[in-house]
């Protein structure tokens, strides 16, 4: 609804508010990032104490599940800071088309990354569909988002579930890096970007919502105290939520026999295991019950809130010596995708073949594997996204694939016909 009132608004978030915080950004919202990605580099090269056993590293197993549901989270929140413009600016198609734009950069390049057949599973064409959906929901009223959250969780599990056995792929998986050769098969690609993947958008539409709901909250605060205030609310809310999920979990390994807990402890696959209804009492990572999402999402809005409070304690000193860390969360995309392609190619250098290529045999006529998992490499990791970082704050510039993002999606909202500026008018 477009009415006269003064300043523009979604469902009651003022966004004409100018926060006071350094630069007009979230600090803590970096810190966020960063933590995201080094976590999924530990579960990317430094996940196995023992290939042989299967004995995983204590460190890199806490951001298993964790460090990607957070990346999505933070997804959600920048929809909403990305498009705050925009929506004051232009108009609510415009936005959308935006985040198609940027949506459709992102899918270019994970289908991009995806050519060099690295070890671990890249996230970012799932990713750039989920912008797709959520432009859809740029604007709803808060409880629309929250009520479409709910549905996610408790029902949309169920119903990838079955996508998967009734399309008759089992208790498989599908895109796991999807690639442009996948287009090949266009209906085993889009089922698995929806459903059959690692990263199902049906289902990791969850952690969209709920990041946008958490960015419509901080655009709100008009001064650092406001931004403290917002983080706790956030800590706290988010505690509860991850306290409401590990009670239920206990809950129903107490009720379930020992056979039937066993039972459903099994590798993930993105959704719930089809066969027994008991798959979807599942607590695991990547999971896709549930539960999975309700700890996951806790987790990921606990970590938002305290890293968000942790920023607006911050003085100048403390951020020019957190200056890398802080520059690497500034260019997640770029990091990341650094990450793949080092990765990547030190497999292709080590082996002579790209991971996906090699069999079993090649892997067991190896003598080392350090670049599968290993505390070294994942160090070598984390200094490369330090490096990134420091040339960030250094340059005072955006990563080249977070400008290259920025391009498309305004080049996409140019699209349209231009709309007169609506710092006057108010959406619901």
């Amino acid at each position: 609804m477009i009415d006269g009132t003064s300043g523009a608004h979604i469902d009651g978030t003022d966004l004409t508010r100018v926060r006071e915080t350094p630069g007009a950004r979230i600090v803590g919202l970096d810190l966020a990032r960063f933590v995201a990605i080094v976590g999924m580099m530990a579960t990317h090269v430094w996940f196995y104490a023992d290939l042989d056993t299967g004995e995983r590293v204590g460190f890199s197993a806490l951001f298993d599940g964790r460090a990607s549901a957070l990346f999505a989270v933070l997804a959600g929140v920048g929809i909403i800071l990305s498009t705050r413009t925009t929506l004051l600016t232009r108009s609510r198609m415009a936005a959308r088309r935006m985040l198609v734009g940027r949506g459709a950069a992102l899918i270019a390049t994970g289908l991009t990354l995806g050519l060099l057949q690295p070890p671990m599973l890249v996230i970012l064409v799932y990713y750039g569909v989920l912008f797709w959906f959520l432009a859809l929901a740029l604007t709803w009223p808060h409880r629309a988002l929250i009520a479409a959250g709910v549905i996610i969780v408790f029902a949309v599990p169920v119903l990838a579930s079955a996508v998967g056995l009734w399309s008759g792929i089992g208790n498989t998986t599908e895109a796991d890096n999807p690639s442009w050769l996948d287009f090949a098969d266009p209906l085993a690609l889009l089922r698995g970007v929806l459903f059959t993947g690692i990263y199902p958008v049906s289902i990791w539409l969850a952690y969209g919502v709920v990041g946008m709901l958490i960015g419509r909250a901080l655009v709100g605060a008009r001064s650092r105290k406001e931004l403290r205030s917002i983080a706790i609310r956030l800590g706290a809310t988010g505690a509860g939520v991850w306290l409401l999920g590990l009670a239920a979990a206990a809950a129903v390994q107490n009720a379930l026999s020992v056979a039937d807990a066993a039972m459903i402890d099994v590798d993930a696959i993105g959704r719930p295991f089809a066969g027994s209804w008991l798959f979807l009492l599942g607590t695991g990572p990547h999971t896709g019950t549930s539960l999975d999402l309700l700890l996951t999402i806790g987790c990921a809005v606990t970590a938002i809130g305290v890293l968000v409070l942790f920023g607006t304690v911050l003085g100048a000193r403390a951020q020019r010596i957190l200056g890398p860390v802080i520059g690497a969360g500034r260019a997640p995309l770029t990091v990341y995708s650094a990450h793949v392609i080092f990765v990547a190619c030190t497999v292709i250098f080590v082996t002579g073949k790209p991971y996906g290529a090699l069999t079993a045999g090649d892997l067991g006529a190896i003598s080392t594997t350090w670049w599968i998992s290993s505390a070294e490499f994942y160090a070598a990791n984390v200094v490369l996204a330090l490096l990134i970082g420091t040339v960030v704050v250094l340059l005072s510039r955006r990563g080249p694939l977070e400008a290259f993002v920025t391009w498309v999606g305004r080049r996409a909202a140019d699209i349209g016909p231009l709309a007169p500026s609506r710092t006057g008018s108010q959406v619901r």
